[in-house]
């Protein structure tokens, strides 16, 4: 490596490191230049002397990768079975998924299979009459008309009332009086839920949610044994037409989903204000904190001797100014006598 080289690579690697993401930031930087600063971009008309002919800018990017690739092989050598052992490696992990895709539908599948052919063995047993004094079981019924909660952004259906903020959806659920949260089998994944009262082979509420949920941050609890309340968590920040995919949607551009920025958490503060400087920097005509720190950093470039973007000094001709001449004043019309 010689002295050009490794002060090039110098340069190189603190621009790296100032605009970070690694190789992706340093490339962005690169065609950002030949962009912005050069023709490498401009397609050639024929007899023209601006840009390269067709196809020959990707053909150069194209050589120069190859140049250092020959030259990394050469000190690491290429093994050619990596190939094979990338298709081997994605068909495993291809047979993983269908295995693990299989077992979770045999699993969903067995309580179904396992619960019918004990309610057939069941009916065998039982006498066609029931005995004296014996009960018919009834499907529990659902009250119709239950406290309701805020429906803000929301909606109110048939079986339930829901609302929702920014990060949070809130739904109410009625239930059988004297419910007890023991009562319940409350199953809840990131994108689909269950509510059953136990022994009930109907569920209460079923379905896949309308967006991902953070199921560690989501809770559901029995209020006055009257209703259940059921908080999500939102995965990501995303106004829901519905809580459950199949039910009725609301028009999410009715939603109002502005917040003030104190209710933002710090981080996000900082950031928002941060956005809005750069605004203001825009609309005043002035150029963004990257874009600044992007000409600070290459004017810094073109005073380095050694640079690839160092540009030599120019000459000052200190010029004299010329000096103007005097205008005579006119001369007075003589009148013939």
């Amino acid at each position: 490596m010689n002295f050009v080289q490794q002060r090039c690579d110098d340069m190189l690697f603190q621009i790296t490191q100032e605009l970070g993401h690694g190789c992706d930031g340093l490339l962005d930087a690169v065609f950002g230049f030949l962009y912005r600063r050069t023709d490498f971009f401009y397609v050639m008309e024929p007899g023209g002397n601006m840009g390269f002919p067709p196809g020959q800018a990707i053909n150069k990017v194209v050589y120069f990768f190859n140049k250092y690739q020959e030259l990394h092989f050469k000190r690491v050598p290429y093994d050619p079975k990596i190939e094979e052992k990338w298709e081997k490696y994605q068909k495993e992990q291809q047979e993983k998924r269908k295995q693990e895709e299989s077992k979770k539908a045999e699993e969903a599948s067995k309580p179904k299979e396992s619960q019918e052919a004990q309610e057939s063995a069941d009916n065998k047993e039982k006498p066609q009459e029931p005995l004296v004094g014996e009960q018919k079981s009834e499907p529990v019924k659902v009250e119709e008309k239950f406290k309701r909660i805020s429906t803000y952004n929301g909606d109110v259906l048939d079986r339930y009332s829901w609302g929702q903020g920014v990060w949070d959806v809130t739904v109410q659920l009625g239930l059988p009086p004297g419910t007890k949260p023991k009562m319940l089998d409350v199953t809840m994944t990131q994108t689909n839920i269950c509510i059953k009262l136990k022994g009930e082979p109907e569920p209460l509420l079923e379905g896949e949610f309308y967006d991902r949920i953070k199921v560690e941050d989501s809770f559901w609890s029995v209020e006055d044994d009257n209703y259940l309340m059921l908080n999500l968590e939102k995965a990501r920040e995303v106004i829901w037409a519905t809580v459950l995919k199949g039910d009725r949607e609301i028009d999410t551009k009715n939603v109002d989903n502005a917040k003030k920025l104190n209710e933002f958490d710090l981080e996000t503060q900082g950031h928002l204000q941060k956005v809005l400087y750069e605004q203001n920097r825009k609309l005043r005509g002035l150029p963004t904190t990257e874009e600044q720190k992007q000409i600070d950093l290459m004017n810094r470039l073109k005073k380095m001797p050694g640079s690839p973007f160092y540009e030599h000094p120019k000459e000052f001709k200190a010029s004299v100014p010329e000096k103007k001449k005097e205008e005579e004043p006119p001369k007075p019309e003589i009148d013939d006598f």
